[in-house]
């Protein structure tokens, strides 16, 4: 099965899960940071890998990424991408302060962990439902040009990938609001190992 060809059902089962995994991931950040932090991810998409520069604003955008590879029953890579302005927001949320700099050590670490968390709550949900032994790496912040991040994962990747899941993320933290990107890439592998699986649940 390719990932093209995931009907509703199948597609809403993948969301369940993402979602399960934010549940736990929200629990988490808000013990972590002492707030309470709302996550929301409205929508599934199923996007070719050249056209997700554009989706999120243009190969030349500027983003704040956390990076995660993920092994064992399957291959790739989970991406939270955040703008400039949104990272500002936790940042400056989190630590009272009304203006900072997201590239403090501090601060670095911080967004490390909010996508860690994330990822890995995320991560856990796949193991979890779908019976797959899976790992994660530490995170690896970046901040760089889109496009140039996505060609430095497509080359890890030897560019044995098609298509993306990209999931539009909100966050709502102190009553701000901001959006994100959680993004995933799988070789065609382990895809269909997760398109399989998936298949079997409904």
């Amino acid at each position: 099965m390719r990932i093209e060809e995931l009907d509703e059902m199948q597609a809403s089962a993948l969301k369940e899960i993402v979602n399960i995994g934010v549940g736990n991931a929200v629990t988490s950040l808000s013990k972590m940071i002492g707030k309470q932090i709302r996550i929301e991810v409205p929508e599934l998409k199923i996007e070719r890998i050249e056209k997700v520069p554009e989706i999120a604003g243009g190969a030349d955008t500027v983003v704040s990424g956390v990076i995660m590879h993920v092994d064992g029953d399957i291959n790739g890579y989970i991406m939270m991408l955040l703008s400039q302005e949104t990272a500002e927001v936790i940042c400056c949320t989190i630590s009272g302060e009304e203006h900072t700099d997201i590239f403090t050590e501090m601060n670095q670490s911080l967004i490390e962990e909010v996508g860690h968390i994330l990822a890995g709550s995320y991560v856990s949900s796949l193991s979890e439902f779908l019976g797959l032994n899976l790992k994660i790496s530490t995170p690896m912040q970046t901040y760089d040009m889109l496009g140039a991040i996505m060609d430095h994962i497509l080359i890890e990747m030897s560019r044995n990938v098609e298509s993306t899941l990209l999931f539009d993320t909100f966050f709502t933290l102190e009553g701000n609001r901001m959006e994100g990107i959680l993004l995933t890439l799988f070789d065609p592998g382990s895809m269909e190992r997760i398109l399989n699986r998936i298949a079997e649940m409904v």
